[in-house]
């Protein structure tokens, strides 16, 4: 059983979006909504398919809700600014993804999560969100220049940059993700490469940690 947490101590990077959309992509998913805004539960409870479940709480009581989750898939949207929890999340999961945009600011602020999940100990991810997309099959100058920039912190990073898309929002409209919005589109494609890349590194740190689905 996966745990995927997504943390990010700079708000407006994409933490829910992303969480809400790859929970789709994860089929037979758990999505927990520990961020107090909640609103991971309310695009869900205008959903009208039953998969992913959902599950609210507070980051201390995360470790015991954990112990009784049967799902393959478990994916877990957090609060910004929220140091504490943001520790205990990266404790109890087996990978953490850290979303950023390419605005330098965004980039710099990647740093306070970093020093979270290597205290904990945590495999992590960075992944490049809301990026401009690229004009051709190449991406955007700006994005490569980010994913270098990024380099720096020593973690993977996602081949794989979402771009700023109207699909991604729009889909959210009527409790959907993108990939059943839009599925021949192309933030949906873009979002079914990043799950297949974090698919592999969260089942890759559950089998060490003993938690594979």
């Amino acid at each position: 059983m996966p745990r995927i947490g997504l943390l990010a101590q700079k708000g407006g990077v994409g933490k829910t979006t992303l969480a809400v959309h790859l929970s789709v992509l994860a089929g037979d998913a758990l999505l927990i909504d520990l961020d107090p805004q909640r609103s991971a539960v309310a695009w869900w409870r205008t959903r009208a398919a039953p998969l992913p479940a959902m599950a609210e709480g507070s980051a201390t009581s995360l470790r015991s809700a954990l112990a009784a989750v049967r799902a393959p898939w478990v994916l877990i949207d957090t609060a910004p600014h929220a140091e504490e929890d943001a520790r205990l999340v990266a404790e109890n999961v087996d990978l953490v993804v850290i979303p950023t945009r390419a605005a330098i600011l965004d980039l710099r602020a990647i740093a306070s999560t970093v020093a979270i999940v290597r205290r904990a100990r945590t495999p992590a991810v960075i992944v490049l969100n809301a990026v401009p997309p690229g004009r051709t099959v190449a991406e955007a100058t700006v994005t490569t220049e980010a994913r270098a920039a990024v380099q720096a912190y020593g973690l993977p990073v996602c081949p794989v940059a979402v771009g700023q898309r109207a699909a991604l929002s729009h889909a959210l409209n009527d409790g959907r993700a993108v990939s059943e919005f839009e599925p021949n589109g192309k933030a949906a494609g873009e979002m079914r490469e990043l799950w297949r890349w974090i698919h592999d590194q969260a089942t890759d740190a559950a089998g060490r940690s003993g938690r594979a689905a």
